[in-house]
């Protein structure tokens, strides 16, 4: 068994950057933020927290928790991710408290990135944040936070260690003169994260974007709106995506990467069964390019 979902994400950053996130998420994007300490804390659903933003020199994702569904599911998991040659180490009950998880080992991989494989705490779900986001276990599946777009330094080998190690599959991939991205999920979110090459001027070990998912189409054209009068750019105008059918626009943080915020994706009912896609454009209408993301 491999990993369930995308569980949560931990972002390092200014001290002024986090006072930034924390009101474009609660004033443009309808999630619920607070404070723990100096640290903006936002929650999508009954977890306590799905995004964290922590004061810390330079941007950069810190973490990225991937939930595994059991304590011995962990354990198969990390003797193979040890085996294809990572070095991985146990969470400290610090870092357990801090995430909310009841085990967990942490790795870097080729690119940088920090994973966090864990067991999760159970909690109880928040009816105002469940009817908003379309985030963790939902009646028709699981689809965690969101999904990630991540440039790396060798993506077939990365794409391998996705579904070679961790247990993703491949949904599709489009390739267009900007970029040749493969999309791969883990659950019934048509992808959790998308792999590239060098691309769009951005090196290994970067994150292009991260994508958060409404359940209200309405809730897109507010937000798109409210983004641009409190002065956030806009990367990409509304459109919709050809593999996902997301509709959605992408917007610039000063957190350092690209925020796309959507409505609408396919559903993957059975993961075990889907027939990968191939597609020459990244979208069927819209998504104007505006400028690039920030770096």
């Amino acid at each position: 068994m491999g990993v369930k979902q995308l569980g949560y994400l931990i972002f390092a950053c200014p001290a002024p950057v986090v006072g930034v996130m924390a009101t474009l998420f609660d004033q443009a994007l309808g999630a619920v933020v607070s404070f723990e300490g100096d640290a903006a804390v936002v929650r999508l659903d009954g977890r306590p927290f799905r995004i964290k933003f922590e004061p810390g020199g330079n941007n950069r994702m810190a973490a990225m928790g991937w939930e595994v569904e059991t304590l011995a599911a962990l354990e198969t998991l990390s003797a193979k991710v040890t085996a294809s040659g990572y070095a991985v180490n146990p969470a400290t009950q610090d870092q357990l408290d801090n995430r909310g998880a009841i085990a967990m080992v942490r790795f870097i991989d080729r690119d940088g990135f920090c994973f966090e494989l864990y067991v999760d705490r159970p909690f109880a779900e928040d009816a105002e944040t469940k009817a908003r986001f379309v985030c963790g276990e939902e009646t028709n599946g699981i689809f965690g936070l969101g999904h990630l777009v991540k440039i790396c330094g060798d993506r077939e080998a990365s794409q391998a260690f996705y579904t070679d190690i961790l247990g993703f599959g491949v949904s599709d991939r489009i390739t267009w003169p900007a970029a040749d991205l493969f999309f791969l999920h883990c659950n019934q979110r048509h992808h959790s994260v998308a792999l590239s090459a060098q691309a769009f001027g951005m090196a290994g070990g970067a994150l292009h974007h991260l994508m958060i998912e409404t359940k209200d189409k309405a809730a897109v054209e507010k937000a798109y709106t409210a983004i641009q009068a409190m002065g956030f750019p806009v990367i990409m105008t509304i459109g919709q995506h050809t593999n996902d059918m997301v509709t959605s626009f992408y917007m610039g943080v000063p957190a350092g990467f690209a925020l796309e915020f959507g409505w609408g994706g396919a559903v993957i009912e059975d993961p075990a069964n889907w027939p990968v896609g191939f597609y020459d454009a990244p979208s069927l209408w819209g998504h104007e390019l505006r400028m690039p993301p920030l770096q």
